[in-house]
């Protein structure tokens, strides 16, 4: 809620210094000169939202978000004398065909635009600025651009910077309000500080909000991952002489933005009936076609993809009629359906009908040869999308907006369990038992099988919990890309890589039939007081082991003897994006017995603790730029007077804006 004006200024002021880490914000600024035309207000209050919560088309004249409240504090208190403008950018993050970084660029991009507008129209206006989320992320880099004299405004007349939840938190010359973190932001600090517009920023953060708090040298894993995530723009289309990062980041993308799932199956309905007509309009065709062509695109990429794969068991788990577990039905019934061949045959279709567009000819008889030929097409089509056609519209249209985040939410999830998974392993102790088990098993040792299977019951567990739960092949090419100066990452990588190869969960059941076999002989052979031993029948119920033992040698050697090797690209995202890797060639080939002396090292590290209490503490965000903490800024006291990081902001800003009047 907005503040009132019969809060005393005298508080507001004592409060506002009193509160800050590090130094009080600056609480002057210079008066205005002369007299600026009537047009220009005496403050222009530029707020940049985060992602998700404003767009390009936005009205700039109707505050939105988490800073709706700081935006109305300020009109309320200063009407015509401070004008507000809220920025409508991209704020998007992964899931419009761009990365988080092309987001922010456009923001940035956006706000100097304005402001030098703004500058060049008012010479006397003075300006604040201020940002949450993605949002303080191009506003933090504003803020640093201006106080290093490279921005769109001098430095004198920005009066303040507040910066609400700031990847690049820890910037030298931000003061920090509230609670002090342990960690930076995911983003880094900026280099070049904010300059002469230290004391004049701003910055607050939750201490529980990974997204401006983080402690990369305690999880060097998701700390390098966010930096790729949050600083790489897209490749556009250009995948030569790009590095590793930005393949990562633009196979994280998906470009829903044109797609209609709702009207999928409406729009093979009408393709047919445009089709059945006695002359048939080929433009209509062309475009009816092109149409679905851009919603099958992105849902056919994502399948494809190793996140649809990963993460549909879990949507399913999600309560009946929420957006994700439509997400989980769209998912299973795009998997029932030929995805790609239907894009080939739609795109196929749209081409030619463009052709015969192109030709001069706006319609074509039903009868020829090339409306049979569509109209044969449209029949295929039809029976290619036929099981996603017949997911209910409402779950359709209710799916888009997790399908299109989908990729980088499972990565950060898969990454994190591959990762303590690994770690987890006693991968020393499989391999060993492994090739002990067999031979148990041929010298028909009850005892010994049914105690070593016992072991390797205990030491799969994790393996196939992280086997059921993550898509190994597809990870192990995420982790290789990402840059570890630990090597904790390249260890990790090598070793999914290795157990993508191995079915996990054969390998668990013929181990777990190997002890209950076992088991059984041992009781005939040691059965209850009163009962005499039977060796005959536990020599017939070990026979029955051979078998499965030789079952269990087929399938663990390739275990014993595996080999990590570099994942086709296509796993990562598509075909055509050849992904850059940072595993050697000295490495690419190492077996997974030579790596257990590292992977035990990594095992006992703090870094790979702290990483299993990370994932411990539940990192489930619906995308890997939101999460509770994240949200939460109206409840974060920041002072002893007890306001939240909302009213303070307000507050402060205000204090400003009266100041220079």
């Amino acid at each position: 809620m907005p503040p009132g004006r019969s809060r005393a200024r005298n508080v507001v002021a004592l409060v506002a210094c009193a509160t800050v880490a590090g130094g009080c914000v600056a609480l002057t600024a210079p008066a205005i000169a002369h007299a600026d035309p009537t047009s220009c207000a005496a403050t222009f209050n530029l707020l940049i939202p985060g992602t998700w919560e404003t767009s390009e088309t936005a009205d700039p004249h109707q505050p939105v978000g988490i800073l709706k409240p700081v935006a109305d504090a300020i009109t309320t208190a200063h009407g015509d004398r401070a004008e507000v403008y809220t920025l409508p950018y991209m704020a998007r993050a992964f899931d419009n065909g761009h990365t988080y970084a092309d987001s922010k660029v456009d923001a940035l991009t956006k706000s100097k635009a304005v402001l030098t507008e703004v500058a060049s129209k008012c010479a006397n206006t003075k300006f604040t600025i201020t940002g949450y989320s993605q949002g303080a992320d191009a506003a933090g880099d504003l803020a640093s651009q201006i106080g290093n004299d490279h921005g769109p405004v001098p430095a004198d007349r920005v009066l303040a910077v507040g910066l609400l939840a700031d990847p690049g938190a820890g910037t030298k010359g931000a003061a920090t309000v509230g609670p002090r973190t342990s960690g930076h932001g995911i983003a880094d600090p900026r280099p070049q500080g904010m300059g002469t517009l230290s004391g004049r920023v701003a910055s607050i953060c939750d201490p529980s909000d990974l997204y401006c708090s983080i402690r990369k040298g305690d999880n060097p894993l998701l700390g390098s991952l966010g930096s790729i995530l949050s600083k790489t723009p897209s490749t556009n289309g250009n995948t030569s002489n790009v590095d590793g990062n930005a393949q990562l980041a633009t196979a994280l993308s998906s470009d829903f933005s044109g797609a209609d799932l709702p009207a999928l199956g409406r729009g093979v309905t009408a393709l047919s009936q445009q089709l059945s007509q006695p002359n048939v309009d080929v433009n209509g065709v062309a475009a009816t076609a092109s149409s679905l062509a851009s919603t099958l695109a992105p849902l056919a990429d994502l399948i494809d993809s190793g996140a649809a794969r990963a993460a549909t068991a879990q949507l399913a788990a999600t309560p009946v009629g929420s957006p994700e577990h439509s997400a989980s039905q769209v998912l299973s019934k795009a998997g029932a359906s030929d995805l790609s061949a239907a894009l080939t045959t739609v795109t196929a279709i749209a081409d030619t009908a463009g052709k015969l567009a192109e030709s001069g000819a706006s319609t074509v008889a039903g009868a020829s040869g090339d409306a049979a030929q569509l109209s044969a097409a449209a029949t295929t089509l039809g029976g290619q999308v036929a099981p996603l056609t017949s997911v209910p519209a409402d779950a359709l249209a209710s799916s888009a907006t997790v399908l299109s985040v989908l990729k980088p939410a499972t990565v950060v999830s898969q990454v994190l369990n591959v990762a303590t998974g690994v770690t987890a392993l006693d991968v020393p102790g499989i391999l060993h038992n492994l090739t002990v088990l067999p031979q148990k098993v041929a010298a028909l040792d009850a005892h010994g099988a049914h105690q070593v299977a016992g072991e390797l019951n205990n030491q799969f567990a994790p393996l196939v919990k992280m086997a059921a739960a993550v898509d190994l092949r597809w990870v192990s090419q995420i982790l290789s890309v990402i840059p570890d100066p630990t090597g904790y990452t390249q260890i990790a990588a090598l070793v999914a890589s290795i157990l993508g190869g191995v079915d996990v969960i054969r390998l668990a059941t013929l181990v777990g039939q190997i002890q209950e076999i076992a088991w059984t002989a041992v009781e005939k052979l040691l059965p209850p007081p009163g009962k005499a031993p039977d060796p005959l029948g536990a020599g017939a119920a070990m026979v029955g082991l051979l078998p499965v033992g030789l079952d269990l040698a087929s399938v663990a050697v390739t275990m014993l003897s595996g080999k990590a090797s570099k994942t086709p690209p296509e796993l990562l995202g598509t075909a055509s994006n050849t992904a850059a890797t940072s595993i050697s060639t000295q490495t690419e080939n190492v077996d997974l017995p030579a790596l257990t002396g590292s992977l035990t090292t990594m095992a006992q590290s703090q870094g790979a603790e702290d990483l299993t209490a990370l994932v411990g503490e539940g990192l489930k965000a619906a995308s890997f730029f939101t999460s509770g903490a994240h949200t939460n800024y109206s409840a974060l006291v920041v002072d002893n007077a007890g306001r939240n990081a909302i009213t303070w902001l307000s507050d402060w800003l205000n204090l400003q804006i009266e100041r220079s009047v």
